[in-house]
Order: C-alpha cells, then structure tokens, then sequence
C-alpha cells in the first residue's frame, strides 16, 4: 500500500471527490452543558469557563444562540434581541434609527464558540468523525473537520491538508488551538459566480473586497486600490486599537464625572441624614401634639432630597451607560484582536469602527452636582420658631432667618398647624 502523503498546505479548498460534502465545522455546544462527567470538572475547565463567560448572552447570560452585535457593543441572543424592545436590555441605550445601524451577527463569537466546542470534544475524548461518525483521530485545520483514520487516508489522498492527530492536539493549551485554527482561517475571493472558493491573499479597497488574482486582475478601475490582504487587516486592527486608546481619555473623564456625581449623591445623603438627626432631636423636646409636626417636616425634608437626588441620579445614569458602552468596546477589540479570524475582522470592521467613532463624538455633562446645603435650613428654622413659641411665648426667632427661601415663605410663626409651613 502507498504511503499516507505528508500534510501539506494546498492551493485551495478542494472537495474530495469521493466523500460526501459535510459542513466545515461541527455546531457549538455550551461551554458548561452537553457533557455529562462522573467526575468534576478539573481546574483547567473551570478556568477556561470563566474565561470565556463573555461569549454567553449579556442580557439572560445564557449560552447566546445566533448572538447579535448592538451599537452599544452589547452581544444579545436571537430571544433577547426579539424581547428588547427598542432599547438594549443592558444599558438601555435606544437603538438608533436607519438600516445601517441594525444588530450584527457576531460572527466572531459564532466562530469562537464552535471552535472551543471542538477543542472540548478533543479534550473529553468524545470527537466523532465529521463524515462517518466514527470515533475521530486527525483534526483538519483547512476543512475545519473531525477525521477518523479511514477518512483520512482519502482526505489526504486528494486534499493534502494540514491534519494533525487529537493526542498531539489534546497536549495543547486552549489558547494554543484557538490560535492556530485563528491563523488557519483561510480568506476566499467574494466573486459569487467561482464554481470552487478560490482562496485570496488581495484586498481592493475600491470595491471593499477580497479579490482572487483573475478578478483582481480584471477589475482595471481599482488597479492602483489593491494591496496584500494582511496589510489591510493589520491596518484595520491598527484601527481599532487607536480608536479604542483615543476612547481612554473619555474613559477618565467619564469615571471622574461619575466619581463627582457619587460623591454628590453621598454628600446629600449626609446633609439629609444630618438634617434628619436634628430635627428629631428638636422634636422630642415639644409635646405631644408637635409629632404631627415632626412627620411633615420628615417628608418636606425627603421630598427635597428626592427632587435633587433625581436630578443628579439622571446625569449619573447617562455617564454610567456611555461608561460601560467604552470599556465594552475596548474588551470587544482586544478580544478580537487575542482571537478573531482576518475574516471576522474584515467582517466586523466597519460596524465595530462607526460604533467606536460615535462612542468618541460623546461628551461628559459638567458635572451640576452642588449640593445647597441651606436648602434645608427652612425646615430648621420653621421648627426652631415653633419651639420659641412653645417655650417662650415669644417670636424673636424671626431674626435668624438668613435664608431667601426661608425668609421669602410668610407664615403664622407662633402656629402649631404644620400645614401653615411653606416649603
């Protein structure tokens, strides 16, 4: 018999002519389910299913089936993209209006999440022969297929791919196959009327495609447009990485606003909690009946820290949203950019850099945070005359009034009705 021929690369994609055609690539399976295990799983599984929580849907958190790409960089699965509504379930940003700006396929998601199915079937021991269902000994890096030792001696027969044993793969780190099957990833002409994918390394920027060298060759008005196509995705991924730096200085200035606002928040949460002690130190010195009193004041008091309180909550939650949509699209790119195939890359490119470049058209609101502390001081100085009142008989506690908005609500100084007070 002949002997099996090496593996080698090869000039294109060719089919075996003698197999049936399959799918490139077995369908993923959850990172966590699929698999029953008479045994826990071992360190190394738990850190990879942490590792890589960010491919599970970000709104249910569920293993994310056909997950979307948004404009506000959040992956959603096809269910909770359908729930959404008009806005992200997440950050609650609405979807801006017009076809271009629609939910992407996260192909690289989609690609990731098949490829770790395969290295977790190596790994179990539980691979299957992509087109005979026998237990699989070889893995195909250019058909992206499980091959047992039957198919293989025809697969390379007439193929003469590169295939490499599963025990040879199974000693391998996870990062180690995701990135050979990421370079392995091969970049086909987008001429749709080949009989065969033709297999490309030129990029015309004209048309905004990879060309095999006949169409490249015939499309005359783009001659001086075509370049290498790793340029043009080194370029892009260049790109991406410079947007997402440009986006650390916004990064700063919205994580100081949002320090300001919380710090705002926390500042009225004292003067309330401050304004509150003492009026109920003030209150237990009186009768029985200035209790009625002490509830008004308790809800004047809160509804003027939920009036500000709303107002600062309001900018805190724009700065929040926009906050989260810059670091999700910083992880997003260095993701890509750890894992993403050239063609994902090529594929995300444009919606990736519209979503990057509106994130840096925004703007942190100055902050409007100041807390008025005196705003509260009508709610001491209408107790304060009460007890004057009560305990002298007399009003001269008109003269401490300071504040304008104290001094400019007329009212019966020496009334114990509460609902005399104007606040």
């Amino acid at each position: 018999m002949q002997q099996d021929p090496e593996p080698t690369g090869s000039p294109g994609p060719q089919q075996d002519p003698t197999l049936p055609h399959s799918p490139s690539m077995p369908p993923p399976e959850s990172l966590s389910e699929g698999h029953q295990s008479s045994h826990s799983d071992s360190p190394t599984e738990q850190a990879t299913e942490e590792e890589f929580q960010f491919l599970r849907c970000q709104g249910c958190r569920a293993e994310a089936k056909c997950p979307k790409l948004l404009p506000c960089l959040h992956t959603l699965c096809s269910g909770c993209l359908e729930e959404s509504g008009v806005q992200c379930p997440v950050c609650q940003a609405p979807w801006p209006s017009g076809a271009g700006t629609q939910a992407l396929d996260n192909v690289f998601f989609e690609s990731l999440q098949r490829r770790l199915s395969v290295y977790q079937q190596i790994a179990r021991e539980q691979a299957f022969c992509t087109r005979c269902k026998e237990p699989a000994n070889y893995w195909c890096f250019e058909c992206e297929q499980l091959i047992c030792h039957k198919c293989f001696e025809a697969h390379q027969w007439f193929l003469k791919h590169e295939a490499r044993p599963l025990a040879e793969l199974r000693s391998q780190s996870i990062r180690e196959f995701l990135d050979g099957t990421r370079k392995s990833n091969n970049i086909f002409c987008s001429n749709p009327n080949h009989r065969t994918p033709m297999l490309t390394s030129i990029y015309c920027r004209g048309c905004s495609k990879p060309l095999c060298c006949s169409c490249a060759l015939l499309d005359r008005d783009h001659s001086e447009l075509k370049c290498d196509i790793s340029t043009e995705i080194q370029q892009r991924q260049d790109e991406l990485d410079t947007m997402t730096q440009d986006l650390q200085e916004q990064d700063r200035a919205f994580a100081a606003a949002q320090a300001q606002m919380r710090s705002a928040i926390t500042q009225l949460g004292r003067v309330r909690a401050d304004t509150e002690e003492f009026i109920r130190e003030r209150v237990r010195e009186v009768v029985a009946h200035v209790l009625e009193l002490e509830r008004e004041l308790l809800e004047g008091v809160g509804a003027r820290y939920q009036r500000d309180y709303e107002e600062i909550a309001g900018q805190l939650g724009r700065l929040d949203a926009v906050l989260q949509r810059i670091r999700m699209g910083s992880v997003l790119v260095q993701r890509m950019k750890l894992y993403a195939s050239d063609q994902e890359v090529l594929d995300m490119h444009d919606f990736l850099r519209k979503a990057l470049h509106q994130l840096r058209q925004e703007e942190p609101q100055s902050p409007r945070a100041t807390v008025h502390t005196n705003s509260f001081d009508a709610f001491r100085m209408r107790l304060q005359d009460l007890l004057s009142c009560i305990t002298q008989g007399t009003d001269a506690a008109l003269s401490r009034r300071a504040s304008p908005e104290a001094a400019s609500a007329p009212r019966d100084t020496c009334s114990t009705d509460p609902r005399s007070a104007s606040w």
